[in-house]
């Protein structure tokens, strides 16, 4: 698996796991804990790569990527976008409308649907 994958794969793994802890559980079957009867133990096995049912991921790395995609998803909710109408002399009615509907728009906060009219769509 190359760097690229091998990062993926983690992204997908940080981001289903609220803690690195939900991770190892993840990863321990019923039968572990019934031989092992001890979950801290069997969280340690996970951690080593002696037990588990999938891939062998370090705290340090899980831990690293999930404050990364956390500083990424702020980075990007923090960025702000220049509106179109931003700096314009609107004197039409119609386009002044717009672009006080602009911002919320952009944000997912309403949604609109422009309808033209055109004189060869008459019967």
């Amino acid at each position: 698996m190359d760097q690229e994958e091998g990062l993926k794969a983690l992204d997908n793994i940080v981001t289903q796991f609220n803690t690195y802890e939900d991770f190892l559980d993840s990863q321990i079957t019923t039968v572990d804990l019934y031989y092992l009867e001890d979950e801290t133990l069997a969280r340690q096995l996970v951690e080593l790569g002696y037990r588990g049912t999938g891939e062998r991921v370090k705290r340090e790395d899980f831990e690293a990527r999930k404050a990364a995609i956390e500083i990424s998803r702020l980075a990007e909710r923090a960025q702000q976008k220049t509106l179109t109408s931003a700096g314009k002399d609107l004197q039409d009615n119609f386009l002044m409308a717009l672009a006080m509907r602009e911002e919320d728009n952009r944000n997912g906060k309403l949604s609109g649907l422009i309808l033209g009219y055109s004189e060869g769509w008459r019967n």
